[in-house]
């Protein structure tokens, strides 16, 4: 072999060489750090998960306790590492936990890239006060309250006057600042919070013009927060069984932007239905809503005021409205309403759901519409069951458009153009039933007359609904043309 081949034959194997060191060696890749969870939950009896972290640049890890009575909690198999092509495993653990809920982020640091993986786990006893518990405790300024909840609305980014909810109501926090202080210092924006994130704080229980809020002459002052992104709302719409045998349902025709629910109460120790909906997510009301309505329903003095997001919509889906519209003449006024039912706060409650409202001019809906509520009550004591069906009518004149206006969050949502109402009044067999068809808007009337009568027919005709689907066939006709006054006390 010549000194020539020799040579090109060392040269070759060196490039081989350098060829495969460079496919096996992990820096010659960009640089990643990757786990493969952005979050774990733990239960309270602790355990353990693997996090597969994927590493081309030599790495360590932290832990920072967010949230909770202790820290140290979590232990970590390997705190660092080197540069790999493979994915590494790290072991996640965590003790039975016999304090309060906690949180802790993880981060994976490796050159100028880092990664966290957020960590929580329950505790044996909750550690926040909800907000239905804090709503029910006195006013005072002694009693600090730690609270966990979402923001929803973001009133004031100076002073930090924020809407809050949780899976037990909603709650306005009138200033929230960066630490605790005992005058607003305006530091609200600095801690770079957005609808969305769920927020930890702590606050007083205080009030304005008897209404109940966090915050106020003594501001509420941050805790801790999780992002938006990692707090996602559940935007699922799930229909409920329509296929029920109750009298006052219309025919249910659910479109992919509809939602048809109905809630419960209990009266009694039994429970029974409250009332149903058709909820159209893109217009932000319900189509109608259909309920029930006899002396079990009705008393007096379990008013609650309680607005609040609907537990059957996705609130991502509702209007929100807990400072009513933001827009001078507009009332939230409610479909099912209130009055209608009273013989117990959790069946009141339910009629304060954002998904029963709708945008109605303020003068109608104290005024005519009130009326005709009224009237409803009035001549349910005439029946065994009064059934009724209403809603709004969002094109009256046809021509395809509609008012929108916007909520407290921004989101548009529809100004019917009209109401209807339909009743069906069932006693000892005979059926008797009548509409009312109004523009929503005040024509400075006060009480309904028996010209303002339509027959169900003829709502029907207007509404495009078949009202009373579980009306015996061989009646339907007949009853739905009914119009006699008298019967309603016109």
């Amino acid at each position: 072999m010549n000194i020539q081949r020799i040579i090109r034959t060392a040269a070759f194997i060196a490039a081989g060489a350098l060829v495969f060191s460079c496919k096996t060696d992990p820096t010659s890749k960009p640089a990643e750090i990757t786990p493969d969870v952005n979050t774990i939950t733990f239960e309270t009896e602790g355990g353990s998960e693997v996090i597969s972290l994927t590493a081309t640049r030599d790495w360590e890890a932290e832990i920072d306790y967010i949230s909770g009575d202790t820290e140290g909690w979590l232990t970590l198999s390997s705190t660092s590492g080197t540069a790999s092509n493979d994915p590494v495993a790290v072991t996640v653990s965590a003790g039975a936990n016999s304090a309060s809920d906690r949180e802790a982020v993880i981060t994976f640091k490796a050159d100028f890239l880092e990664s966290e993986v957020r960590v929580t786990q329950a505790g044996m006893h909750p550690d926040y006060t909800t907000v239905a518990e804090f709503l029910d405790a006195p006013v005072n300024e002694e009693d600090w309250y730690e609270m966990r909840a979402t923001i929803f609305v973001i009133k004031n980014s100076a002073y930090g006057n924020v809407w809050l909810k949780d899976d037990t109501g909603i709650l306005y926090v009138y200033g929230l600042t960066a630490s605790q202080t005992d005058r607003n210092d305006q530091s609200f924006s600095s801690l770079g919070l957005e609808v969305g994130d769920v927020i930890v704080f702590r606050t007083l229980r205080a009030e304005h013009n008897g209404e109940p809020q966090g915050g106020g002459d003594i501001p509420a002052y941050y805790i801790s927060h999780s992002p938006a992104e990692d707090n996602p709302e559940d935007d699922i719409l799930i229909s409920e069984d329509p296929a029920q045998g109750w009298l006052e349902l219309p025919e249910v025709e659910a479109d992919d932007d509809e939602v048809f629910t109905f809630h419960h109460t209990e009266i009694d120790g039994e429970q029974v239905r409250n009332y149903s909906m058709l909820y159209s997510t893109s217009e932000r009301l319900a189509l109608w809503v259909a309920y029930p309505l006899c002396d079990m329903y009705t008393a007096s003095g379990n008013r609650t005021d309680a607005w609040g997001f609907d537990p059957k919509v996705p609130d991502a889906w509702e209007p929100v409205i807990p400072d009513s519209w933001g827009v001078d003449g507009y009332a939230r006024g409610h479909q099912i309403p209130s009055a209608a039912r009273n013989a117990n706060k959790e069946m009141n409650r339910q009629t304060f759901y954002f998904t029963n409202m709708t945008a109605q001019d303020y003068d109608f809906n104290g005024g005519l519409w009130a009326e005709v509520e009224q009237l409803e009550r009035d001549v349910a004591a005439n029946y065994d069951t009064l059934y009724v069906v209403t809603g709004p009518v969002l094109d009256t004149d046809g021509d395809g458009q509609w008012m929108h206006i916007y909520d407290n969050a921004g989101n548009s949502v529809a100004v019917p153009e009209g109401y209807f109402r339909v009743l069906l009044g069932v006693k000892s067999g005979n059926y008797d039933a009548v509409g009312f068809f109004y523009r929503n808007e005040d024509d400075g009337r006060t009480r309904p007359q028996a010209s303002d009568l339509r027959t169900v027919s003829r709502i029907e005709e207007i509404t495009g609904l078949k009202f009373f689907k579980n009306l015996p066939s061989e009646l339907a006709s007949g009853v739905k043309s009914q119009l006699e006054p008298e019967k309603w006390g016109l």
